[in-house]
């Protein structure tokens, strides 16, 4: 593909719709480059944010490479950064600072308003954004008429997991402030949304001051649940052994403390006859234990391969 150097003047004058077989970067004065008011999702305050942008202003003020922001051409004449909003504050920062930085190459942007969302969500330059912003530009394409499939579809994720995060972005706003200050992970988040609704916040509360008793100070995600073996499948197993208990000799108490005081390897060496309707009860337990494992596992096994199955039920209407 070949790169095709253009000045501004054609920039906001042409259709921007030239020979799809080469990229048009484009000279223009960084101090023209706007942000439109509340399109992009980053987070500013965040210090790993500011830190961000503080780099690019180095890079810029050393001459080092920066690659090329993506803009669109207003009908008004503005131009508007469409994706590297981080470049372009470290461009101001070094500018103000004193670097001399008379023009800047970008990139035509050429799409709609949804495409313009998508690009930026999953752009790859520079610091992914946060879960809760993440969560947020979800919730700015489903606005735009987008389903949930379509925006898994979109940025390469399951339609669970987009459905989680919209849950997320309805949160209630101390939801997302315990998720925005690190204070609870955004999975603790939605696990509490999915099981609590309307009072996730006051349980989160709860479990945080707990957890910071036990010297923690950030509440994740609980671990699972091992499975609990079936009622049905406790009273096979409890039948079984008592039946074989029937048949115990009466010396066997005697004949097993005697075997305890033996060597490992020699007591491995012993053989012990026993009653074969106490055998057979005893098989009988085992293969009980060995079925209720082999279900367990074919129903974790489920579970990983849809993406939380009951997850995905339980935010049907999000």
């Amino acid at each position: 593909m070949a790169f095709v150097v253009k000045p501004l003047q054609s920039f906001t004058a042409e259709a921007q719709a030239q020979d799809s077989r080469k990229l048009y970067l484009y000279q223009i004065d960084p101090l023209l480059i706007e942000e439109e008011d509340g399109f992009n999702l980053r987070y500013y305050d965040d210090p790993k944010v500011i830190a961000h942008i503080e780099a690019f202003c180095e890079s810029f003020m050393d001459g080092r490479y920066v690659p090329p922001m993506v803009v669109r051409a207003l009908d008004d004449g503005r131009i508007v950064v469409i994706e590297g909003h981080c470049r372009r504050r470290g461009l101001r920062m070094a500018i103000a600072r004193g670097a001399r930085i008379g023009l800047v190459s970008v990139i035509p942007f050429r799409g709609n308003d949804a495409e313009r969302v998508e690009v930026m969500l999953r752009s790859a330059q520079g610091l992914k954004l946060e879960a809760l912003d993440v969560a947020r530009g979800y919730l700015r394409l489903r606005d735009m008429g987008f389903s949930a499939a379509d925006i898994a579809a979109s940025q390469s994720k399951s339609e669970a997991r987009v459905r989680q995060m919209l849950l997320l972005a309805q949160a209630d706003p101390q939801v997302q402030a315990l998720v925005r200050g690190r204070h609870v992970s955004p999975d603790a988040a939605i696990e509490a949304l999915i099981e609590h609704g309307d009072v996730a916040a006051e349980v989160l509360g709860r479990k945080l001051d707990a957890a910071r008793q036990e010297g923690r100070f950030r509440l994740t995600k609980a671990a699972p649940r091992q499975p609990r073996p079936s009622r049905k499948t406790v009273e096979k197993v409890f039948a079984n052994v008592e039946a074989a208990a029937v048949h115990l000799p009466p010396d066997l108490p005697k004949q097993a403390r005697a075997l305890q005081k033996l060597p490992e390897d020699e007591r491995a060496a012993r053989m012990v006859q026993v009653n074969a309707q106490l055998l057979m009860a005893l098989a009988q337990a085992v293969k009980e234990i060995e079925r209720m494992k082999a279900r367990q596992a074919r129903r974790l096994a489920k579970c990983d391969a849809v993406g939380q199955e009951q997850t995905v039920v339980q935010l049907e209407t999000v």
